[in-house]
């Protein structure tokens, strides 16, 4: 038999799985915009608060949305979203916001926007996996 505790880290343990299956185009679309706006070495210091919102604005639409339909606890709800949001749409736009910076010669919003929209896919592979195991532990 379950006890309280039992429950709501079993029902955390199913948020963090579904947050590894992001939306796959929305966090291409919004990661890739977001590298590209802050990655580049004369960057203004205010361009960070706008790719973070584009980067809210594309988990919104890929996975706000479905995480408003889905009925759940608000442990899972909590470690879906922070899941999502981290792992598929800020962890591409971060890691190609700095290799855009790192760029010298007037291309580093391309360099940004490649290595976020690369990222992307890979990541998604790798949360299906991790996803599939974390499915097998939850009885």
């Amino acid at each position: 038999m379950l006890s309280g505790a039992d429950i709501v880290a079993l029902s955390i343990l199913a948020g963090v799985a579904m947050g590894f299956q992001f939306h796959l185009l929305a966090a291409a679309v919004s990661a890739t915009i977001a590298a590209a706006l802050s990655g580049y070495s004369q960057a203004p210091r205010g361009r960070f608060w706008l790719s973070s919102a584009v980067v809210v604005l594309g988990w919104t639409v890929g996975d706000g949305v479905r995480l408003a339909g889905a009925k759940a606890s608000p442990g899972y709800f909590a470690a879906w979203a922070l899941t999502g949001l981290a792992f598929g749409y800020a962890l591409p736009a971060v890691a190609g916001a700095y290799v855009g910076r790192q760029v010298h010669r007037g291309t580093g919003w391309l360099a940004a926007g490649a290595v976020a929209l690369m990222l992307v896919p890979a990541l998604s592979v790798l949360g299906g996996a991790l996803s599939a195991r974390l499915w097998g532990v939850i009885p």
